[in-house]
């Protein structure tokens, strides 16, 4: 899953200019979370046309750039992600970022964005589903 993470100082109205950026390109948001870091602001979401969408941001001056993120499932219970994160960690795969995209029934689904794309996808190939 492509993920597009922009880095923004923190200010009203900046998850506003964004989505209306991307809505005026016929670009449709599909996932998208936001945190606030002091001055700054994380934003990391993903939309049904990724190269385009970080084209349009960069061209209106946000610092985005694009993730590709394993997208794992996990049974909603706990300990499923220590698990997971524990066998990375201990393979000495370090995790960049995590997001809990939903929850639904029985089973979390997650995007994971690590610093080995391909050994964390043999070392959790049965949790991942893209």
């Amino acid at each position: 899953m492509k993920r597009i993470v922009i880095v923004v100082e923190e200010s009203t109205g900046v998850i506003a200019r964004i989505s209306r950026v991307l809505a005026d390109n016929d670009i449709n948001i599909e996932t998208l979370d936001a945190d606030s870091h002091g001055a700054h602001g994380l934003i990391v979401l993903s939309t049904d046309q990724s190269d385009e969408a970080l084209r349009v941001l960069r061209r209106e001056s946000f610092k985005a750039v694009i993730d590709d993120a394993l997208i794992i499932q996990l049974r909603d219970e706990p300990g499923a992600l220590a698990r997971v994160a524990e066998r990375l960690s201990n393979a000495g795969i370090r995790i960049r970022s995590i997001h809990i995209l939903s929850r639904r029934g029985n089973y979390s689904t997650v995007a994971l964005s690590v610093d080995d794309r391909a050994k964390a996808r043999e070392l959790i190939t049965e949790n991942i589903i893209a």
